[in-house]
Order: C-alpha cells, then sequence, then structure tokens
C-alpha cells in the first residue's frame, strides 16, 4: 500500500529476520530503496548495505562532472558556509530546516540563497525563481552517497549486485512477461497475499519440472 518503494524496506527487512530467526549481514536491493533514512537503519543495525539510490547511475557517469549548475559540482566552503555559483557570487547560508517524512524520520536541510542573481548572464540557465538561487544541502545524506558510492566500487560488492539482479529479475520477468501477471485481481492484504502465494506456488512447480526434466 506505500507509493513508494523507500518506506517497505524496512517493514520487510524485520518480518523477512524474524520469519526466519536469523540477522542479515547484508542486505541487497534495488536503487528504489536507496533513502537516507533505510542507510541510517542498516548502520544502526550492522548490516552491510549494498544498496544504490536513484540518482547512483548518472552520479557516476563523467558527464554529471560537466553539469555546470548541479550545486554538487559547486565549490563549498565548509567554514565559511558558503557556496560559489558558476558566475563567482557567494551563496552563503541562511537557515537551517528539520523535516518529518510520514514514517516519522527526520531529515535536517541547510538552506543557502544567492542575493546576486539580478543581471547575472546566467540567471535563466541557473534558477526560474524569482528571489533567486536556493540550495537545500542535507550533509548527512552526501556523507551516505560517499559511502555508497565507496562501497560499490568494490568488485566484491558489484558481485553480489549482479547475483541479485539474476535471481531476483528473473523472477519478475517471468512473472510479468511470460505469465502476463501485471495486476492483482483481489484487494485487501489478506486476498493479495493469498493471490501472490498461489502464483509462486505454481511458478515454484514450473521450475521443478524444468530441472527434473534437464
Amino acid at each position: 500500500p506505500n507509493p513508494t518503494d523507500t518506506r517497505t524496506f524496512i517493514p520487510h527487512l524485520e518480518n523477512v529476520q524474524k520469519r526466519l530467526g536469523c540477522k542479515f549481514k547484508f542486505a541487497i536491493a534495488d536503487a528504489g530503496y536507496g533513502s537516507e533514512e533505510n542507510y541510517d537503519y542498516l548502520e544502526e543495525n550492522e548490516i552491510t548495505g549494498i544498496v544504490k539510490y536513484t540518482t547512483y547511475e548518472k552520479e557516476t557517469k563523467r558527464s554529471f562532472k560537466k553539469k555546470t549548475f548541479n550545486t554538487e559540482n559547486w565549490k563549498y566552503d565548509a567554514e565559511q558556509k558558503e557556496y560559489t555559483c558558476p558566475c563567482g557570487n557567494p551563496v552563503p547560508y541562511r537557515k537551517t530546516v528539520t523535516k518529518k517524512n510520514k514514517s516519522g524520520y527526520l531529515q535536517t536541510y541547510e538552506v543557502y540563497q544567492c542575493e546576486n542573481c539580478e543581471g547575472c548572464p546566467f540567471r535563466e540557465l541557473c534558477t526560474k525563481s524569482e528571489y533567486g538561487r536556493v540550495i537545500q544541502r542535507n550533509g548527512h545524506w552526501l556523507e551516505q552517497k560517499a559511502k555508497v558510492k565507496d562501497l560499490l566500487s568494490s568488485e566484491e560488492y558489484k558481485t553480489l549486485m549482479k547475483k541479485r539482479s539474476t535471481e531476483c529479475e528473473t523472477v519478475f520477468g517471468q512473472t510479468k512477461g511470460n505469465l502476463k501477471f501485471r495486476r492483482f485481481h483481489l484487494r485487501g492484504k489478506e486476498k493479495v497475499g493469498i493471490e501472490w502465494g498461489l502464483l509462486m506456488l505454481g511458478y515454484d512447480f514450473r521450475q521443478l519440472i524444468r530441472l527434473m526434466n534437464t
């Protein structure tokens, strides 16, 4: 019932560990599950999270570093708490904002705003705001993304990601593509659980028959 994958990650992980009576050393998931809240959960529970975030692929490409108006490529002075825009203007710190998401997780942002956007030759390329360019900096999220990039640069974890892809995506592909199952016919968690269980029983029988005939 959750509109996004990110909020299903923690309850699903806890449910599976409880049912299996074990504690995971690794959690491997696709980019839909990469979020600040989920990374914190994994770290607090001493689980190595092999999980990309949604913009991971873009950010690891050379072309990303060439995007002049992406603030992650702007010079940042941590001591002065100030960015420098492509035009050379300072973008100083204004305030700190804390937001709570629907699961109750708190995220803290520092807000920066440029005061010299009037008459800037790059303004139309940089911002559509009538008040000038505003940046929301989440330092904790930036640290987490740096850790993910470092972790996924390891060949060991790259191999695990590829294994997840083969094991999981094959099942999704067979179910959605070959079995043409794209929507549940029943409503409610219990009924949907039964429908999915029956579908997976059928899938497993097909796999067993295939293995017996090879």
